[in-house]
């Protein structure tokens, strides 16, 4: 088999498709179409002797590339979607979505012609409820994209009204002004309704049973036939957690070592401005959210007066200059890091992991699996709208108030904290699919699937 496998934007083949990547260029022929990366990743795929299969690196560039319009983008990677197709004539074509970015949406329309099997797979942590996650972004663009003096229900009728144009413009006029037929399909990143594998992808794999059943109740919803879904378990849960520990995790490690061996911990800062009460849907405001941040990171310093403390933001946060200057003032102790840098360089260096609120992103999931063995803690201090995604998550410490977190603190200091994990409710679930060992087996299997249908 011939695979073709496209990156995803960074941070999802940093964190989970790589690793899939490096099972499969074990053994077949296999061209890379590649988002920019950063060094150390690239090192890694241009080293033979860890992709001793993959054959070429193609550049895509849909997040960094020029600056083109939309119309221009679209144009352009429509024909690199049906060039790369036609030159390369693949058996397989692996995505981390067939939903989302118009050059997947192409990718995955050619390969079908072609017959070629099309994989999409799970690269991140998915929200066990999209109704509340399709809520929480609607009220956002409600409050930050139109006049406050509007009232709220109106604006709400106009987010709903613009992410209809936008789904709209980029499943259908898209498509059409490309000579192409619009994207058909069930799912919508816009409208945030349905999930990926849902449109051209023949299956979707997903990471474990509880992902499996998300996914499940959602293609059940919108009459998608669920054995479309397969298990193949996160890379870092896996054997292959090695080649993680070669090209990221040892190297990390060079810069915790000190004269005085300092301990340190690792602050994920969100880049939400505002929040929501998930009990009434009433604003946050971000005045308000960012009082609460340098209170919690006070009482952590205070804690902790020995500890080294890094700040990591989201790569999207723009305030990283107010943020630098608020929280550095705390203490000498602590540092604002460049949003960009990585996570995993941070959580594998740190002692503790903490993720303020809101703290609903992937970084504390990949966290569970990088650093099983650490204190992960998710804070919810506002009770809000998403930020609860992570109780009951083995794994990660959900805590909703202030006392509870200063307690739980404490007894991290004290070494009388241990990490609570409790698997029997989930793996007592039986699921009607199969759950792979690795990339390879899944593609074997699935490759046969295929030429059953195709037949």
């Amino acid at each position: 088999m011939k695979v073709l496998f496209y990156t995803n934007n960074l941070r999802s083949f940093r964190a989970s498709l790589i690793g899939h990547l490096f099972e499969i260029a074990q053994v077949y022929p296999t061209i890379l179409l590649s988002e920019e990366l950063d060094s150390e990743t690239e090192t890694a795929v241009k080293n033979k002797e860890l992709f001793p299969k993959l054959e070429k690196i193609i550049p895509v560039r849909q997040f960094t590339g020029p600056e083109m319009n939309l119309f221009d983008r679209n144009k352009h990677f429509y024909r690199l979607a049906e060039e790369i197709i036609k030159e390369y004539k693949p058996d397989v074509v692996i995505l981390g979505s067939d939903m989302q970015f118009i050059f997947e949406l192409y990718l995955a329309r050619f390969a079908k012609e072609t017959n070629a099997l099309v994989l999409s797979m799970q690269a991140l942590y998915t929200f066990n409820d999209i109704v509340i996650q399709t809520k929480w972004v609607d009220l956002t663009n409600a409050y930050l994209r139109f006049p406050l003096f509007l009232p709220l229900w109106f604006r709400l009728f106009l987010v709903k009204c613009r992410k209809y144009f936008g789904h709209f413009l980029y499943y259908w006029i898209l498509p059409i002004l490309a000579r192409e037929k619009p994207f058909f399909g069930k799912s919508s990143f816009i409208l945030r309704k349905g999930l990926h594998g849902m449109r051209d992808a023949d299956y979707q794999i997903v990471f474990s049973k509880r992902d499996y059943l998300t996914f499940r109740n959602v293609y059940l919803k919108y009459g998608v036939p669920v054995e479309k879904l397969y298990i193949l378990s996160h890379p870092l849960a896996r054997e292959i957690r090695e080649f993680f520990e070669r090209v990221y995790f040892s190297k990390f490690r060079e810069y915790k070592k000190d004269e005085n061996n300092t301990k340190i911990i690792a602050i994920m800062l969100p880049e939400t401005k505002i929040g929501f009460k998930r009990k009434d849907y009433s604003l946050i405001p971000g005045e308000k959210k960012e009082k609460v941040w340098l209170e919690i990171i006070e009482s952590i310093n205070q804690i902790f007066p020995e500890y080294k403390i890094f700040i990591k933001p989201h790569p999207d946060n723009k305030n990283i200059k107010r943020i630098k200057e608020k929280f550095e003032s705390i203490s000498d102790n602590i540092k604002v890091v460049n949003p960009q840098e990585p996570a995993d360089k941070y959580i594998e260096i740190a002692d503790i992991v903490i993720g303020l609120p809101l703290s609903a992103s992937s970084t504390l999931f990949t966290a569970s699996l990088q650093c099983p063995g650490k204190p992960i803690i998710s804070l919810d201090f506002h009770k809000e709208l998403l930020g609860d995604v992570y109780q009951n998550f083995n794994g990660i410490a959900y805590i909703d108030n202030k006392d509870k977190f200063l307690n739980l603190l404490k007894l991290i200091r004290d070494n009388r904290y241990y990490i609570k994990k409790d698997f029997n409710k989930i793996n007592k679930t039986k699921l009607e699919t199969t759950e792979f060992l690795n990339t390879v087996e899944m593609l074997k299997y699935l490759a046969c699937e295929n030429k059953k249908k195709v037949l």
